[in-house]
């Protein structure tokens, strides 16, 4: 699978370079982070780069001309920063496909930026006002698989449009051809397949999504059968991610499922998320947290994050709350709403018996029972979820709907939304590192 991916500011910028002139074909440049895999390769926008007026030749209708001294410039901006080179320009007449002229330029253009930027993946694109389609040279020429914008929307252009519409008739009533297209290009990732991950599973799997990637390195328990959807009694001891796999194929509904027995907590396993589009985390541990929310930066990857917390005192409820939080580039982390913390995360890395130790010499808390959990919250909690992923693939709930966080409290029948921005000091602020993809060492993280 090939992709291109950007923010949906970075292509409101673009599209106003290269049409800023009516009639007359436009272009600029994308510098990006490149994603290489087995199974994908994968560019993201770093930055969007303008090209002067003073730096074409010529502008018609039906082609342009750009001074070797401009594509000079942007190859050795690229060699410097070790990112790829994508041209992109506009077809005015709405063409939505390369051109003969286009191959031709290309045939000068390609050699020169893979001869200037060696070892990277290079592209050019073609926008018109609706459309968008692409090549990469890896280092021969080869269709761009899909485009994906990501932000308060999510939009996919895909080069081939296949859906099957059997199963998906009422759905696509409510939505439409376009979106249940956009579903079934998508490459989805969980992060635990318990009481939240598991109805995720079977949410995608019945909306048409195209994949599905499931990570989790834990077994079922007795003690999570009263939640963990599809699972039968004689499946103790068995992967969740195997569990849901199997409950997922037995659908027969043509969802492809990857299933990776491991905690992303492992680089190789964490290594499997680039190749996703979109990753929702159902764990309750914050490492794996702090990991998806660098994942979102470095490879502009929609992160939906949940959790539910019941407060029960002797078999009585207190409270019970949910959390749906949006994870984006430019959004506020985990860290800057103070969901996570480096704190918690240290103790994340302590065993019992050292946990009761600090805990005795006043360094940590004493070590939590086992949190209680329910089926119902934790199914309204992951439909909400999913229900987040519908809104910024459709906008249904309005275009003045900006948040980021839903936060619910059951016991109260209540529900909210925020929006903050990221803090000025944090690493999700820092700009330099968005888009970035595949650098040394992964995500900037020690991995054991």
């Amino acid at each position: 699978m090939k992709t291109l991916v950007m923010t949906e500011a970075q292509l409101e910028l673009l599209r106003q370079h290269v049409f800023d002139q009516p009639g007359l074909e436009g272009a600029a440049f994308l510098l990006c982070g490149q994603s290489m895999s087995d199974e994908s390769a994968k560019l993201i926008v770093h930055a969007v780069m303008p090209i002067d007026a003073a730096d074409f030749d010529e502008r018609r209708r039906d082609g342009l001309v750009i001074k070797s001294s401009a594509l000079t410039r942007i190859a050795k901006l690229a060699r410097n920063e070790g990112l790829s080179i994508v041209f992109v320009h506009s077809h005015p007449d709405g063409a939505d496909d390369f051109s003969a002229q286009d191959d031709r330029e290309e045939g000068r253009l390609i050699p020169f930026l893979q001869a200037r930027v060696p070892g990277k993946i290079h592209g050019t694109l073609v926008l018109t006002k609706n459309s968008i389609v692409g090549r990469l040279y890896m280092p021969d020429r080869q269709a761009l698989d899909k485009t994906i914008a990501v932000g308060s929307r999510i939009r996919c252009w895909r080069a081939t449009s296949q859906v099957q519409s059997d199963f998906l008739d009422r759905q696509i009533r409510a939505f439409g051809k376009d979106i249940q297209s956009a579903l079934s290009c998508l490459h989805i990732g969980i992060v635990g397949l318990g009481g939240t991950g598991s109805p995720v599973a079977e949410q995608l799997a019945r909306l048409g999504v195209g994949m599905i990637s499931l990570f989790d390195g834990d077994t079922l328990e007795a003690s999570n059968l009263n939640r963990v959807q599809g699972s039968h009694r004689a499946d103790v001891g068995l992967y969740k991610v195997d569990i849901a796999k199997r409950n997922i194929e037995k659908m027969g509904l043509g969802t492809v499922v990857r299933a990776i027995p491991e905690h992303i907590t492992t680089e190789r396993s964490a290594l499997a998320l680039r190749e996703c589009d979109i990753v929702f985390g159902c764990t309750d541990k914050q490492r794996p947290r702090a990991i998806l929310g660098c994942l979102c930066v470095a490879y502009s990857i929609p992160v939906f994050d949940m959790g539910v917390l019941i407060d029960s005192l002797g078999g009585q409820i207190i409270g019970v709350h949910g959390r749906v939080t949006t994870l984006l580039p430019g959004e506020a982390c985990l860290f800057c709403r103070g969901r996570i913390s480096v704190e918690g995360m240290r103790l994340e890395t302590l065993s019992a018996a050292e946990r009761a130790g600090q805990a005795r010499e006043g360094y940590a808390p004493e070590l939590e029972q086992p949190a209680p959990a329910v089926v119902t919250f934790t199914t309204a909690i992951a439909a909400l979820a999913v229900t987040e992923l519908l809104h910024r693939l459709t906008g249904f709930k309005g275009a003045d709907r900006q948040s980021s966080e839903l936060l619910v409290a059951f016991d109260q029948s209540r529900m909210r939304t925020n929006r903050f921005e990221p803090h000025e000091e944090c690493s999700c602020n820092d700009q330099a590192r968005w888009g970035r993809g595949d650098e040394e060492p992964f995500l900037g993280l020690a991995w054991g």
